[in-house]
């Protein structure tokens, strides 16, 4: 039995996965109407397959049967696992872990769903933090196919084996990674996302970016997806962290622009806009399934080009893919460097499941080494590395970034390379995970 703490659409969403699989779940939220509102979600799923003949309403009734809502952290009891889905803050996480460490069994394995949140600070609560890891379901989580199993420093070898396990139970493409600042997905995409920005605000549109990244091959643009998740995510996190300039591997400028949008009230597709007729507005103004960029928003980038003293210049369709993606890349590599994630293919799992990345291109870290070449996406880093530089030295108004400035073991790749290290790594091995390997075993047998 599965108890799922937070009803709204991934608590819901989780609910769904297990129920679908014929595990039954205790579904709690904190107040009746959101719990309600939860559950009415949950069962439009079901009746929405019903219509479309896709399953039975006998099955349906048995799926709505499976599952017991409440508002008491009692029934969670005789539960065997527990998800929390309440909001990204901590003190919040940290209050509602106390409650299960009083109302659950010693065994249960008690574990978040944090996209980016420190897992172990949240452990700590626990009596016995080794019941505890990260269960990142990305939503719609009865949707989506990833599943990122966060492993924390003093979780147990069983809460590991059985959350893996859960995993494959639920179907997922289930990826181990470490408890670091964003995890794998999404400490990657922030320099994605922060250089879309900044190529915006040097001069290439909102329109030329959007399409090269899905001429690419992502499933959407970068605004787009912003737009989606909801422009206010990072900013609410800046403003509760009292400090709008802060950045970290997860958020990141500049910011400008987004801070007048979330001031305005334009997060995106979950703020309609009845004035103008718009079901959602953010960098785009929403209607239906149609969307086009708000002019207000151009204006702003020009408002900000002025105050920045930027001029606007014509940005090539290539430069734009390499400063989306190649930072992407890098991070990827400190990832593996820094031992959050065990090999280069875990991460492509994440990114082509999670991330909406080109499946045909093999994942970032595949499409590094067999479409660009790993010494290619070095020298390029070297040349925006002193640009980034140049710009934030010179330029006020510019925050420090340092993604540009090549990983180590990317270095140490290209050096390998140049060695000759390629034609011994056998067939089907990656570069990159042959010379992690190699230096695992080197920092091994210097131990000795």
């Amino acid at each position: 039995k599965v108890g799922i703490l937070g009803a709204g659409l991934m608590g819901g969403g989780i609910a769904v996965c297990f129920v679908q699989k014929g595990v039954p779940v205790v579904l709690k939220d904190a107040k009746q109407e959101w719990l309600d509102a939860g559950m009415k979600n949950i069962v439009a799923i079901w009746t929405g397959q019903v219509k479309r003949g896709r399953l039975s309403e006998q099955k349906a009734k048995d799926y709505i049967a499976l599952i017991k809502p409440t508002l008491k952290f009692e029934d969670f009891a005789d539960c065997d696992l527990i998800i929390e889905a309440v909001p990204e803050i901590m003190s919040l996480k940290k209050e509602v872990f106390l409650e299960l460490d009083k109302h659950t069994k010693p065994g249960t394995l008690i574990c978040t769903n944090t996209s980016g949140l420190n897992i172990d600070e949240i452990a700590s609560t626990l009596k016995d933090p080794s019941r505890c890891m990260g269960t990142h379901f990305f939503s719609p989580a009865n949707v989506m196919q990833l599943l990122e199993n966060v492993r924390t420093a003093k979780a147990s070898e069983q809460t590991i084996a059985t959350c893996m396990a859960m995993g494959k139970l639920l179907s997922k493409q289930t990826v181990l990674v470490g408890n670091c600042d964003g995890f794998v997905g999404n400490r990657m995409i922030s320099p994605y996302a922060s250089e879309a920005k900044q190529v915006i605000e040097e001069g290439a549109t909102i329109e030329q970016v959007e399409r090269v990244a899905e001429e690419f091959g992502m499933a959407m643009g970068p605004m787009s997806l912003g737009d989606l998740v909801g422009q206010e995510l990072f900013w609410k996190q800046r403003k509760a962290a009292g400090d709008m300039n802060k950045q970290t591997k997860t958020y990141m400028g500049p910011y400008e622009l987004v801070d007048w949008l979330c001031e305005n009230n334009r997060f995106g597709l979950k703020t309609p806009d009845p004035k103008i007729g718009a079901t959602g507005r953010g960098i785009f103004i929403h209607k239906g399934r149609d969307k086009a960029v708000d002019p207000e928003v151009v204006a702003k980038i020009e408002e900000i080009r002025k105050l920045k003293g930027v001029t606007a210049r014509k940005v090539t369709d290539e430069e734009i893919v390499e400063r989306l993606f190649f930072p992407l890349i890098n991070e990827g590599f400190r990832i593996l460097e820094e031992g959050f994630a065990q090999r280069s293919s875990d991460i492509d799992i994440v990114y082509i499941f999670g991330y909406g990345f080109p499946p045909v291109k093999g994942g970032p870290m595949f499409y590094a080494e067999n479409y660009v070449g790993l010494p290619k996406i070095l020298e390029r880093l070297k040349v925006y590395a002193a640009e980034a530089k140049n710009r934030y030295t010179t330029n006020k108004h510019y925050l420090p970034v340092d993604y540009f400035e090549p990983s180590q073991l990317l270095i140490d790749c290209v050096q390998a390379e140049q060695m000759g290290m390629k034609a011994k790594v056998p067939p089907g091995v990656p570069m990159v995970d042959a010379v992690l390997d190699f230096k695992k075993k080197q920092a091994k047998s210097s131990k000795l």
